[in-house]
């Protein structure tokens, strides 16, 4: 009976231990800009992703589609965004990853 709890501890104490990771460099940023928005997008936003989500969006996005993607951001993901920032990171998206882009 010691031999079976002994090799279930054993097992468990192996199952237990923490994994390490090394995850790739983001090597995808956000484009600068004079905008505020820009500012708050890397402070609110990249704290969970890259710019690789706004990046490669389809190009036609419009501000509709951000501020639908913002607001989901808000209130699905609970990213720490306030309602008067919202309008403020959606004008940045919309104008350096919308319909417009340079």
């Amino acid at each position: 009976m010691k031999k079976i709890i002994l090799l279930s501890a054993l097992a468990f104490v192996q199952v237990a231990q923490a994994k390490s990771i090394e995850l790739p460099a983001d090597t995808v940023l956000w484009r600068p800009s004079d905008l505020p928005g820009y500012q708050l997008t890397l402070q609110k936003c990249s704290t969970c992703h890259s710019a690789h989500y706004a990046e490669y969006q389809p190009p036609n996005t419009g501000v509709g589609y951000w501020n639908a993607q913002v607001l989901r951001m808000k209130n699905v993901f609970k990213a720490p965004i306030t309602d008067e920032e919202v309008p403020v990171i959606v004008d940045y998206l919309n104008k350096t990853y919308g319909p417009n882009r340079k």
